[in-house]
């Protein structure tokens, strides 16, 4: 990735849960970084998103700011960011005299339910909202990037420090120390996790390939690994003991909800070969260091 040093990288969404860590990454890397709060770049605004692109020219951008991800909100308020947002950041950044490499964040929840894992060129019927808002985002920001090279990276189970308190682990982890039952589902729906800090490292490896010419690429993201849920609530009982703590997993106390497949995977053939890598974090180790970092001061 030493293609990234030097690099001007616009980041939005850089607060977030994956965009605190891509930053950091990056940094790392030697890019020069502008991560803009939303008092800054406001993707409502155009004259806020004018200000921001044309202030900073980017030579690479990671778009990470949406809505929906933890939370409840409207279809419609989900596609004022997620899906017009969009739209008016990549047509902004196609009125540059130069053209910047952009990375745009999608999600597993375009595709429709498969029992085998999901492959780029599968048919997309969303079953959420929130997938519904992300693959108009694709669709919209497809339409007036003609002249940029963009990535759609889909992303499926996404875990480490700092993910909000509503999801899975945070969840387990909260219950647990004050002494509360965890109630969840039998567990049986097969997921591919993948570590935070691996998934800033792809998105950054796909955004130094070279690019010989404008196009739209999708690649999904993930380990290749299929893990039963309950297998992962197991490690994440598992490393809280290891500190002491004692956990009232309750599987099957909860129905699964309505509409959820029980096979969510990612098939990541494509990445494989684009970047000759896979995330390499191995899941026990993950989970523990993620309860390590919340248990411990």
């Amino acid at each position: 990735m030493d293609s990234l040093n030097g690099q001007r990288c616009l980041v939005t969404g850089a607060g977030g849960f994956i965009g605190q860590v891509l930053v950091r990454k990056l940094l790392a890397a030697g890019a020069i970084v502008h991560a803009p709060g939303r008092t800054e770049l406001d993707l409502d605004v155009e004259s806020s998103i004018r200000r921001t692109v044309r202030g900073f020219a980017p030579e690479k951008v990671f778009h990470l700011a949406a809505k929906g991800v933890t939370g409840a909100s409207s279809l419609e308020a989900l596609r004022e960011t997620n899906v017009h947002g969009t739209r008016r950041l990549i047509a902004e950044l196609n009125l540059l005299r130069h053209s910047p490499t952009v990375t745009l964040l999608g999600s597993g929840f375009e595709y429709a339910a498969k029992e085998t894992p999901l492959k780029e060129e599968d048919a997309l019927s969303p079953f959420s909202d929130y997938g519904i808002s992300k693959l108009e985002a694709a669709a919209a920001a497809r339409e007036v990037a003609s002249g940029l090279s963009v990535t759609w990276v889909r992303l499926f189970n996404v875990y480490g420090p700092g993910e909000s308190l509503g999801r899975l682990l945070p969840h387990i982890v909260s219950q647990s120390r004050q002494g509360l039952p965890v109630e969840v589902t039998a567990g049986e729906q097969l997921r591919d996790f993948t570590h935070v800090d691996d998934v800033a490292e792809g998105i950054m490896r796909l955004a130094a390939r070279p690019t010989a010419s404008p196009g739209w690429e999708v690649f999904n993201l993930g380990t290749g690994t299929a893990t039963r849920l309950h297998a992962f609530m197991s490690l994440v009982v598992a490393a809280l003991a290891s500190h002491g703590v004692v956990s009232d997993l309750r599987l099957g106390a909860r129905p699964y909800r309505s509409g959820e497949p029980m096979v969510y995977l990612p098939d990541v053939s494509r990445l494989q070969k684009a970047v000759g890598w896979l995330p390499a974090k191995p899941l026990d180790k993950g989970v523990s260091d993620v309860v390590s970092q919340a248990i411990l001061p």
